[in-house]
């Protein structure tokens, strides 16, 4: 407590620009290593050490999947030098291990500053509020496909509402003193989780055409990606009237260009569907960087069928 006294009897006498000067610390500047940001952002750090940002360069899946970093386009995304809205990064020279790392996000040569959504005061390096990190134009440099998918849809939701969701309402500074000078704001989650669709997010229904399965809830391709392959399985078990049984399985790819469109309906022909007595349709996802597969929807749907006159 005396020590916060003193220090706002420092900025009473000499004012704020001379504190920035005094506390100022100048290897903030020079894009420091990831861990550097955790004497201030520990919470922050700690959640993007668990990110699929922070192993982008070194994952075995990416490792292959660039031919050992040999396929030069792959390359920058995965270790930015600077992130900015719309726009390819170029690849950077030093700690590349640390994949897209909190300088590469945060810290924009122009300014010699830190950028972020928020208006704040931070002595140890300068601070610019920037409302691109609200908006996903500041993802679309690296996630283009996707991008322009979530154009496409023309919805309100944003990717940060999605893959940053609120943690928590707290400081996003947590070191003593300087904490003392921001107030509580929304913590957001830089584990960057990729989505999960859940049963609400697909409709599904039977018609003389067939199986329809809509894509009602996520604002892009399901599944989306600019680099990898993920996939959908779908499988349908056909139990027709005679006791017959028949399965059609369907696997769904960004790079097969199958994928679930939002709001598109995706048909599946089903043989001799006046005779069919159910369909039970079960909906798997595998990430691209997984070999597991995730039961995301099982549902039993029946044909509708008009009432005899």
């Amino acid at each position: 407590m005396k020590f916060l006294f003193l220090f706002l009897f420092l900025v009473a006498l000499t004012g704020c620009e001379k504190i920035n000067e005094i506390f100022l610390e100048e290897d903030l500047l020079q894009r420091p290593p990831a861990k550097r940001c955790a004497d201030c952002h520990a919470e922050i750090y700690k959640a993007w050490k668990e990110s699929r940002h922070a192993k982008a360069w070194i994952s075995e899946h990416f490792k292959q999947e660039s031919e050992n970093y040999s396929k030069l386009k792959c390359l920058p995304c995965h270790a930015p030098h600077q992130v900015d809205p719309l726009e390819k990064p170029l690849l950077r020279v030093e700690r590349r291990h640390e994949g897209v790392n909190c300088v590469a996000c945060h810290f924009k040569e122009e300014t010699k500053a830190m950028h972020g959504p928020y208006k704040v005061w931070s002595p140890p390096h300068p601070s610019k509020e920037d409302k691109n990190y609200t908006k996903s134009e500041i993802c679309a440099g690296c996630h283009r496909k996707t991008y322009k998918e979530w154009k496409l849809a023309r919805v309100q939701t944003t990717c940060q509402q999605c893959h940053m969701k609120v943690k928590d309402i707290t400081w996003i500074m947590d070191k003593f003193p300087f904490l003392l000078f921001h107030t509580r704001k929304p913590l957001h989650d830089h584990t960057f989780p990729a989505g999960k669709a859940t049963p609400k997010d697909l409709k599904t229904f039977l018609t003389e055409e067939g199986l329809k399965i809509v894509n009602v809830g996520i604002p892009h391709n399901l599944p989306t990606a600019d680099q990898g392959n993920p996939k959908l399985y779908i499988i349908a078990e056909v139990y027709y009237q005679n006791g017959k049984k028949r399965v059609i399985r369907k696997i769904l790819s960004p790079q097969s260009n199958t994928a679930l469109r939002y709001l598109e309906p995706y048909n599946i022909k089903i043989p001799k569907y006046e005779e069919v007595e159910k369909v039970v349709l079960k909906i798997y996802r595998r990430l691209a960087w997984k070999k597991e597969r995730e039961l995301i929807l099982v549902d039993e749907l029946k044909p509708f069928k008009l009432a005899e006159k």
